[in-house]
């Protein structure tokens, strides 16, 4: 909370290259996906994975649905159990290092291993031919994380679109995980939205410095909701209570389910 997919869906994507904003107007929605970026049982071991990409000169709509369902019978091909689904997060804030990322959810890292050695060994000379001028993932950024469940939605969003908000966070002097177990409470006890949930991720990769204590992400059915959770929480005595434990780095997206 501080500074914390056949169906046809039109979407605006702003940018998506530098400079330049591109329409989509056509991301097939696989069986009316729902956000599920992190709908895990809460006690079951469950991992995210952000692949960033930059998009290429033939990168369109059309390409990238054609991309999108060429991909997902690819998976269904393989003897891929370990993955529970996949989205495409579009930054709200234009970034030098990626146009978008590729997300996939993992039900375990072992079966993340298996999934990614298969597709290296059987899929990925293939697949960089079909994306070839679309786009261009780039292997040197990608990050896995293990998610836990913070706070479930009151209300489940089927739409198959989600905004959500990462946080880098840091402890303010004197503070420390205590202060979040705090922070956390504080924040359950408030409806902030009825779409709105969050998780905790841990990074399963050497972070570099300046690295964060820990990264929370905010999760909303829409941009009327996180409007609505924030300008609550603003309005609130948080920011100076509990709140006030650590500084956050927020950085924003705007999601659509592509597999489930």
């Amino acid at each position: 909370m501080k500074h914390v997919i056949n169906t046809k869906i039109s979407i605006l994507i702003n940018n998506m290259m530098k400079k330049i904003t591109l329409l989509i107007t056509t991301i097939f929605l696989i069986n009316a996906c729902s956000q599920n970026e992190q709908e895990v049982d809460a006690t079951s071991e469950s991992f995210v994975e952000y692949v960033w990409h930059k998009s290429g000169p033939d990168f369109s709509a059309e390409n990238l649905a054609m991309l999108i369902n060429t991909w997902n019978g690819m998976i269904d091909g393989m003897q891929c159990k370990g993955m529970t689904g996949a989205n495409i997060l579009t930054p709200e804030v234009e970034s030098d290092g990626y146009d978008f990322i590729w997300v996939l959810l993992w039900n375990s890292k072992s079966s993340r291993d298996e999934c990614w050695d298969d597709w290296t060994t059987n899929k990925q000379a293939e697949w960089d031919v079909i994306i070839d001028g679309i786009m261009q993932p780039d292997f040197d950024n990608v990050y896995l994380f293990e998610s836990k469940v913070g706070q479930r939605p009151n209300i489940e969003n089927t739409s198959g679109q989600f905004v959500n908000e990462f946080n880098f966070c840091s402890y303010n002097e004197g503070f420390s995980n205590a202060s979040l177990e705090t922070f956390k409470s504080d924040i359950s006890a408030t409806n902030w939205s009825d779409s709105y949930w969050y998780v905790l991720l841990e990074p399963q990769f050497e972070q570099t410095d300046p690295k964060p204590d820990f990264v929370w992400l905010n999760l909303w059915a829409n941009s009327s909701d996180k409007e609505m959770a924030q300008t609550k929480y603003f309005e609130s005595d948080l920011p100076s209570t509990s709140g006030a434990a650590f500084e956050c780095n927020p950085v924003a997206f705007s999601g659509v389910a592509i597999r489930r």
